[in-house]
């Protein structure tokens, strides 16, 4: 049984509309189990009558919630039994194998660098698809906004242990900059770029620009925060903006020849729903015995069900050993 723990607190959907994703993933896999992180009354009252395994879901009582307006650090020193501490405390204690939470992101930090024991530099990584439909990563995409070169090595070799973890045997790691010569880039970049083709055991193509980084060649970006998440919400933002623009020109123009029009249609909506990050598996932190993977503030229960699944997929394929073999070489 692969064992997960999951907070619905601090998103901004209520509890009970998150909820739904929670009943969805345990009915996909028969072999997953979740703790659920709430105020134990009224979490018992969303699944009544639901026709959940209750023996498979099992609610951990956590009255706090760590709000995105609250000091990250004030608060997870007062709230001693939020959801964010309690879940996090599952993951230290064993008890679990990951964390999922759409809580607030400083929050969740303070309370993994408090409570967790460390691999490495955390990193917060993002999974999206490429032009072909397959996935890469970017890392990190806001946990370290300014970073020594050399944590740069730590975050490629995060984003490898995590591609293996979906599959990719030995994924290709590029740098992100501003020109694909190793001479391109500011002194991190120029840095991080010599002290990555000197480590043993990195597939390290080279730099990689903006324009190619959707055309599949290269499994990793490794980049600081900063830039990392300015490039993630630019092509969440593109995305939307493009390909939202083709769906609603289809749902609105009729035409004469209807099934050529609907296979059009079917065309934008798969590729909006390949970039949509309420499809995708959320942000995972790195760096922590267990990963904790984060859905956005606003997600809804189709964002539960997927971050709840990309979970499952990181336990019962040894992320974190992958990891620790990663940092023991």
């Amino acid at each position: 049984m692969y064992r997960i723990a999951v907070d619905l607190q601090g998103a901004d959907n209520p509890p009970e509309v998150l909820a739904d994703g929670v009943i969805r993933a345990l009915a996909d896999s028969s072999d997953l189990c979740v703790y659920l992180c709430g105020d134990k009354e009224n979490t018992e009252k969303m699944f009544e009558g639901k026709g959940v395994d209750m023996k498979r879901l099992i609610i951990v009582d956590a009255p706090e919630t760590i709000l995105n307006d609250e000091d990250p650090v004030a608060a997870v020193g007062i709230k001693k039994n939020s959801s964010l501490a309690v879940g996090m405390g599952l993951c230290k204690s064993g008890d679990v194998g990951a964390f999922v939470t759409c809580g607030a992101t400083g929050g969740i930090f303070v309370t993994a660098m408090k409570t967790l024991e460390r691999i490495g530099s955390p990193v917060l990584l993002a999974e999206l698809r490429k032009a072909d439909g397959t996935p890469f990563c970017i890392a990190d995409c806001g946990a370290n906004v300014d970073c020594r070169a050399e944590k740069l090595v730590h975050f490629a070799r995060m984003g490898k242990a995590y591609m293996k973890a979906l599959g990719v045997e030995n994924p290709r790691i590029s740098l992100l900059s501003n020109g694909a010569e190793d001479g391109k880039g500011n002194a991190v970049t120029k840095k991080a770029n010599a002290l990555l083709r000197e480590a043993e055991g990195l597939n390290f193509t080279g730099n990689i620009e903006g324009t190619d980084i959707l055309m599949g060649t290269t499994d990793v970006v490794v980049c600081e925060g900063f830039s990392g998440n300015i490039l993630l919400k630019t092509i969440e933002g593109s995305v939307k903006a493009v390909l939202g623009e083709g769906v609603a020109m289809f749902e609105k123009v009729s035409s004469a020849d209807d099934a050529r029009r609907d296979d059009l249609y079917r065309v934008f909506k798969r590729l909006y729903n390949q970039y949509d990050y309420t499809e995708l598996g959320g942000g995972v932190l790195l760096g922590f015995k267990a990963p904790i993977i984060k859905g956005h503030g606003a997600a809804t229960a189709e964002t539960v069900y997927h971050i709840i699944k990309n979970a499952y997929a990181l336990v019962r394929n040894d992320l974190i050993r992958k990891i620790e073999a990663e940092f023991s070489e």
